[in-house]
């Protein structure tokens, strides 16, 4: 009887401790189509364009110092990276090479949709190249990269977060596009989990979240800020701040971590 009564106690004291590992799943609400950058994120691309018949491909890497460009029937060309030149309305330009194999690159800003693929696009490039002209889609990958960092969350749905009392850190995320991940925090329990983003939309999960016990407002903005990771979301970046939307709407605001 006394062995029966002091295992009852023990499980009842493992059931009020908290747990520490990765229990609680979230998984998105809904799925959207997110082409994958990672790769090229990895290798630090900057620009990508293709376009399809004729078959092309152009890759502009400033980091390593490489413009890549391949056509149609052999025609391919590799050299330094040219000087960016901007024009009006957000269209910019490369031109570089010899008279007689000088490339000339324009990318329009542009909803633009690869026919193969249906892939959506935000640049029209038109890549002229030894008396042929490519016409296809591109996207520049420079907002982009900008996501993988670690980002301190300072309003949810347009209540500034501060930290202290009870909340002794602010929920925070740190993103890695490369290897498709997200750490951080809630204010209260850890998280991890995956990510995808391009230059539009930003999806995360599964996410995994320890059991801490957390104070009742604390576990209330616990609550509204994973709620929000669940769905699709739209981003914009700018002056160390991300910004997510939801419908057009800011849905929560971080700040750059230094």
């Amino acid at each position: 009887m006394r062995t029966a009564l002091l295992g009852v106690l023990l499980l009842t004291a493992a059931c009020r401790r908290p747990s520490t590992q990765f229990a609680s799943m979230l998984t998105p609400a809904n799925q959207v189509n997110i082409t994958d950058y990672s790769q090229q994120l990895k290798a630090g691309d900057d620009l990508l364009a293709l376009g399809n018949n004729p078959a092309w491909s152009l890759t502009i890497n400033s980091s390593k110092n490489f413009l890549r460009f391949k056509g149609q029937n052999g025609d391919s060309l590799t050299t330094p990276a040219p000087e960016r030149q901007p024009d009006s309305d957000g269209v910019f330009r490369y031109s570089t090479g010899t008279e007689s194999n000088r490339i000339n690159i324009v990318f329009r800003p542009d909803s633009c949709v690869d026919k193969l693929s249906g892939q959506r696009y935000d640049y029209r490039v038109e890549v002229d190249f030894r008396g042929k002209n490519y016409v296809g889609c591109g996207a520049s990958l420079r907002q982009l990269a900008l996501l993988s960092d670690i980002w301190v969350l300072t309003d949810l749905q347009g209540t500034p977060i501060v930290a202290g009392g009870p909340r002794k850190e602010a929920p925070r995320l740190e993103i890695s596009l490369s290897e498709g991940r997200v750490t951080g925090t809630t204010g209260c329990n850890r998280l991890n989990g995956t990510i995808k983003a391009d230059t539009r939309q930003i999806l995360f999960g599964p996410l995994a979240t320890t059991r801490m016990a957390c104070d009742s407002n604390v576990a209330q903005l616990e609550r509204k800020f994973l709620n929000q990771l669940t769905n699709p979301l739209t981003y914009r970046i700018g002056e160390s701040q991300l910004t997510f939307l939801s419908k057009g709407k800011s849905v929560m605001i971080f700040k750059k971590v230094d």
